[in-house]
């Protein structure tokens, strides 16, 4: 596990305000695997509070493995059914390194489906990518 740990809540974004609809459709707890282009599989959840303070309207936690720390997540996109999130920088062990992912995805109902993107913080290329998949593991607002 990463020796520092600092998770520090977005503040609500303006496009988070005027789309609480699209933001809303990602409430709730969402378990998936990250599927990348060797076939490596790696477990996650994906939260979101359905919270109505500004303070916690755009915040999320993301969990990669028992290992990595839970990690911020900031919605850049959202619409009815799509969204783009950027993860991170958390510590990757298998890197030994501070990385991001980019999640670029779909919702159908209780399913999350995408691609995403792993790199190092200021580098160009991708160190890892892949597809995901996640459901919600809860009954929180299932409205489509």
């Amino acid at each position: 596990m990463s020796p520092k740990f600092a998770f520090t809540p977005l503040p609500a974004s303006r496009s988070d305000l005027r789309k609480p609809s699209a933001v809303a459709g990602l409430n709730g707890t969402w378990r998936g695997e990250m599927i990348d282009a060797d076939g490596t599989a790696q477990p996650f959840t994906l939260l979101r509070e359905a919270s109505h303070d500004a303070a916690v309207a755009g915040r999320f936690l993301f969990f990669v493995t028992a290992h990595v720390s839970p990690t911020g997540v900031k919605l850049l996109e959202a619409a009815n059914a799509s969204f783009v999130a950027l993860i991170g920088p958390y510590f990757d062990p298998n890197e030994d390194a501070e990385v991001v992912t980019v999640f670029e995805g779909m919702r159908r109902g209780a399913v999350l489906e995408g691609t995403f993107h792993t790199r190092l913080p200021g580098w160009r290329d991708s160190i890892r990518s892949g597809r995901f998949t996640a459901r919600r593991a809860d009954g929180a607002n299932k409205a489509a």
